[in-house]
């Protein structure tokens, strides 16, 4: 008798929460994972698109009300609005935090 995958079972990610509950614990664990894959936080455009093994943009918004919120809970670092990963913003702001315009030359 051959063991073969059941059909519903063929197509399925190996790690998947299909199905389950996302709890904090099981959020922070796929953070970590994704963390130790890329050396970096998903951003939010890539958990509204959806990443594999991370939970979908509504639950997150459900459980943490935002990805920041998400992010602070569980230990890393929130960036500022527009910041990209990898790449530290040069520009210099006034004290309210808006960009200056660059001197003439």
């Amino acid at each position: 008798m051959s063991r073969t995958a059941k059909p519903e079972q063929a197509g399925r990610r190996p790690w998947s929460n299909a199905g389950g509950r996302w709890t904090h614990d099981l959020v922070g664990y796929a953070l970590d994972v994704f963390h130790r894959r890329h050396l970096r936080t998903p951003t939010v455009l890539e958990l509204r698109r959806g990443v594999d093994g991370l939970p979908s943009h509504a639950t997150i918004r459900r459980m943490y009300g935002c990805a920041g919120r998400m992010y602070r809970a569980h230990g890393y670092r929130v960036r500022a609005p527009g910041g990209q990963p990898g790449r530290r913003s040069t520009l210099a702001r006034d004290e309210r935090g808006r960009f200056l315009a660059r001197p003439a030359q």
